[in-house]
């Protein structure tokens, strides 16, 4: 290897360690509870290291917060495509999306739930923003699954919160108590009840 790709692999590593430490300080002590010393320490990083790559622990916070959210849209994208897929296996691939976001990526999970229950700490609208966009592509999917005749017909909008907001709520347990998240189980839980209900009377 020579003396330039060492180096170059050498400054890829320090970013890589950099945005791994910040993801687990930020996630353990929030925003204003985090400062640059703590995460480059926790990376044998040096403050110059972070500042060459992010610039501000705004910009690390934001980079990471960015990947989160991308991987809520993915999951998103899940019941959107295909979209001649039953019904039954896209929403059953958003949920797993949603709640594997937390096994695959706790800290990132836990930064961008703490974001949207706790009022914006950090005060980034745009997570808020992208969160709303996600609920109105939802909308979308269940409005043409009642138009398709799918689903019942109903509030498309009420839907798309209902829907969104079952994993949310494990999600919540799950930070709240530290009972993992049993994903398969909670998946054919939440799109069962989702699409079937468990009521045995109509409700008038």
């Amino acid at each position: 290897m020579t003396e330039g790709m060492s180096g170059t692999t050498e400054m890829t590593d320090a970013r890589r360690r950099l945005l791994e430490a910040g993801a687990r300080i930020f996630a353990s002590h929030g925003y204003s509870g985090t400062g640059v010393q703590q995460i480059t320490d926790a990376a044998g990083a040096n403050k110059a290291m972070l500042f060459y790559y992010f610039h501000t622990k705004d910009g690390i916070y934001d980079e990471l917060l960015a990947e989160g959210i991308t991987m809520l849209e993915e999951a998103v994208l899940k019941a959107e495509t295909p979209a001649d897929a039953p019904l039954a296996h896209r929403l059953r691939a958003f949920v797993g999306g949603m709640l594997n976001i937390v096994v695959e990526k706790p800290e990132l999970a836990r930064m961008l739930y703490r974001e949207v229950t706790g009022g914006g700490e950090s005060n980034r609208p745009a997570v808020v923003e992208h969160l709303s966009d996600c609920i109105q592509r939802l909308t979308i999917v269940l409005y043409a699954a009642m138009r398709a005749d799918e689903l019942a017909p109903d509030d498309p909008v009420l839907a798309a919160y209902s829907l969104f907001g079952m994993p949310v709520m494990f999600i919540s347990s799950h930070f709240i108590t530290g009972r993992p998240l049993e994903v398969p189980g909670l998946v054919e839980h939440i799109v069962k009840l989702f699409l079937e209900g468990l009521g045995r009377e109509r409700v008038c």
